[in-house]
């Protein structure tokens, strides 16, 4: 099965800050396989309910097997006995409206920054979740994939879901927000009152406080990866479309772009936003 890469033009380097480890609103899950490596570890194990039967214990600091901001499990037995979730972060999987896997990096890893992930890494990660999901992979991506043949855009207008993959795609990959206004205007036309157009003038004014082009750049680069995630494809179109435009908004605010874009995924994962 072929997978769809959501991420461009970043990549990740472990910096030892442990916050991978803090548990802070997430939990580390166990497969069958992950309990059997870690059979000298039971002391850090507690049963629980859902897909998975185990997880690690926590305590104040995060992971309970978190020690001196290392993991114990890595420096008493080496990194391949790790369970397999820290070995995906920062990266983890979601499921395109066609059933396709997704492979998304999570921006609030504090390591996140400009570059291109190497195709090893992303292939390894790849086959990680798949071992992690090994038994409920089938069922995650018939759960995760849309059943129906129509997405709305505005009112009552409604079209194939490849047709609004590429009006996404088309909108999102501008590289100026006078160019993604434009843009907006071919696609709705007559509606394009629907869409909150004032939030292209706070923008602009919002990117004026650091004077970067850097920062539009990353942030319609965001803006795009966030879209090919899909987080917001159960709203119409429109609605979408304006989500990501606070977003934008919200972004400027942050002289490092990156930090910003760390709280937004903190609370599109956490159930926040």
């Amino acid at each position: 099965m072929e997978w769809e890469i959501t991420f461009n033009g970043i990549t990740y380097e472990c910096i030892n800050c442990a916050y991978c480890c803090s548990c802070e609103g997430w939990r580390i899950y166990l497969n069958y396989f992950d309990k059997l490596k870690l059979k000298d570890y039971e002391y850090a194990i507690e049963t629980c309910e859902g897909e998975f039967k185990y997880r690690l214990k926590i305590n104040e600091k995060g992971c309970i097997l978190l020690d001196n901001n290392l993991c114990r499990v890595h420096l008493e037995k080496g990194y391949e006995f790790k369970p397999l979730m820290c070995m995906i972060f920062p990266f983890s999987c979601m499921v395109k409206w066609d059933g396709t896997p997704l492979l998304i990096i999570k921006h609030y890893c504090k390591g996140i920054k400009k570059g291109e992930v190497d195709k090893k890494v992303i292939d390894e990660t790849i086959e990680l979740i798949k071992e992690l999901y090994f038994d409920i992979f089938e069922e995650i991506i018939e759960n995760g994939m849309e059943h129906s043949s129509k997405t709305e855009i505005f009112g009552n207008f409604r079209v194939d879901w490849e047709e609004r993959e590429e009006f996404g795609r088309y909108i999102f990959s501008s590289k100026t927000f006078d160019e993604m206004f434009e843009r907006c205007k071919e696609i709705f036309g007559s509606n394009i009152n629907t869409l909150n157009i004032k939030k292209f003038d706070e923008i602009k004014s919002g990117l004026l406080r650091y004077n970067t082009k850097e920062n539009e750049e990353e942030i319609l680069r965001y803006l795009l990866e966030l879209n090919r995630r899909e987080h917001f494809r159960k709203l119409p179109f429109y609605k979408e479309v304006n989500k990501l435009l606070d977003i934008g908004t919200y972004l400027t605010k942050f002289k490092n772009v990156f930090k910003g874009e760390g709280e937004v995924d903190k609370k599109l994962f956490l159930n926040q936003l």
